[in-house]
């Protein structure tokens, strides 16, 4: 019981620090989301440099990242409530910028897939980590305040990777590369890669100044806590997964009409419309700070207003309605003949993608009893990411590979979105009076 009141009255007296953590953590996630995405905006010149396939592309842009992201998500988690959580976030943070300062010097498509597998693994400890040190330090009024700040990293890291990766790429080139002491100049998509991997000295420097909370537990039982829990929430889920198993489905078929397109965002501009990567990467960069929030916002206020309503399976009606215009909107993008109407089919699709998220997230949650609503999440993240991120870009690189002429990239990503569609309609419209009386007799339990 003392460490109990310990750590409530630290959450309450922690004051002004609790912002400079959630702050740090910010910091924290654009990093990491800047290094997740630097390798869609060089996607071309890397090609170039290495001789590469589209399929190769595909594993280099999301399954070597996904691999051990997705599987070392949950068991990080279970790490994050028993060792020092400041800590644990500066070993993954060190251990994947190093990974994406090594992409720089990569000769090979074996060393950048080794390198982007070390960055999965490192930012797979940031959100359980983090997370759980804001529920530390915020008391519950002001948890969602924090957890927004922390979130805001995702927006700026997307921002961050295109505009600001567009004007290194430009910069550098101009200049003829990047010299470095004692080493050959980096070319552009080098520097890239190099300036990224380094940014997150300065973050690792922040979380010096960060102290650790105590515990509300005690430390020594809580592996044997932590391992007996997972083991009843995920024997829970595997329990009940005829009624997960719909859910699911559209879930990560939603997650790969979104990486399908947004990895392939920058090739499709430069191959089809002649644009420059450094051009690419700017407009992307833009798109995505703007539509992609409003999307977020306009998705959760449509959730609400039809769960209100009382629309069956609301939030399987929103990812059906998001395949559609997935879809619309993809093929739209690759048939536009310039580029204002590319441009306009890209930011309806990336307003799009963000639109189906808060059905992605909540969906499960409506799903699953209190107790066992962590593990759900972890086990959602993971399928979707894995399926998502591990399936869509490679599945359009296999078909791009196939296919001949200049829009075989487009064409392949086309098929993907419909072969999507094709499943998350029917599938979401058939089980949603089956989505809507589980989540009755869960409200009611």
């Amino acid at each position: 019981m003392a460490s109990v009141a310990a750590a409530g009255d630290f959450a309450h007296r922690s004051g002004a620090h609790k912002w400079y953590v959630a702050a740090v953590l910010c910091a924290a996630h654009t990093i990491a989301v800047i290094d997740r995405f630097i390798m869609v905006l060089v996607t071309e010149p890397v090609r170039a440099a290495m001789e590469l396939s589209d399929t190769q592309l595909g594993l280099l842009q999301g399954t070597g990242f996904a691999i051990l992201y997705c599987g070392f998500a949950v068991p990080l988690g279970c790490v994050a409530d028993v060792v020092n959580r400041r800590n644990l976030i500066m070993l993954g943070l060190a251990l994947w910028s190093m990974a994406t300062v090594g992409a720089a010097f990569a000769t090979s498509f074996e060393t950048l897939f080794a390198a982007r597998i070390l960055v999965g693994l490192g930012e797979a400890c940031l959100v359980p980590a983090g997370m759980s040190l804001l529920a530390a330090y915020f008391p519950p009024a002001q948890l969602a305040r924090g957890t927004a700040i922390f979130g805001l990293g995702a927006n700026f890291g997307y921002g961050f990777a295109f505009l600001g990766g567009g004007a290194v790429l430009a910069g550098v080139q101009a200049a003829g590369g990047l010299a470095l002491p004692g080493l050959d100049p980096l070319v552009p998509w080098q520097a890239l890669f190099f300036v990224a991997g380094v940014a997150a000295i300065p973050v690792l420097l922040l979380f010096l100044w960060m102290r650790e909370p105590p515990r509300a537990h005690a430390v020594e039982s809580a592996w044997r806590g932590q391992l007996a829990s997972l083991r009843e929430g995920v024997g829970y889920l595997l329990g009940n997964m005829r009624a997960y198993a719909p859910f699911l489905v559209v879930g990560s078929c939603t997650a790969t009409t979104g990486y399908a397109l947004t990895s392939w965002s920058a090739s499709l501009l430069v191959r089809l419309q002649g644009f420059t990567t450094a051009e690419a990467g700017q407009l992307i960069g833009i798109i995505g700070i703007v539509a992609g929030p409003m999307g977020t916002i306009a998705g959760g206020v449509l959730l609400d207003r039809l769960r209100a309503r009382g629309v069956p399976g609301a939030p399987l009606l929103v990812m059906a309605l998001g395949a559609v215009i997935s879809l619309t909107t993809a093929a739209g993008l690759v048939a536009a003949p310039g580029v204002p109407l590319a441009t306009l089919a890209l930011v309806l699709f990336i307003f799009n993608s963000t639109l189906v998220l808060p059905s992605l997230y909540v969906g499960m949650q409506m799903l699953t009893p209190d107790r066992f609503r962590g593990v759900a999440a972890s086990f959602n993240m993971m399928t979707y990411t894995l399926c998502g991120l591990g399936i869509g870009p490679t599945a359009v690189g296999l078909l791009s590979d196939s296919l001949s002429g200049a829009r075989g990239l487009g064409v392949a990503v086309v098929i993907v979105e419909a072969v999507m569609a094709a499943i998350i309609i029917p599938v979401a419209l058939r089980s949603r009076r089956a989505f809507h009386a589980r989540m009755a007799a869960v409200d009611a339990a």
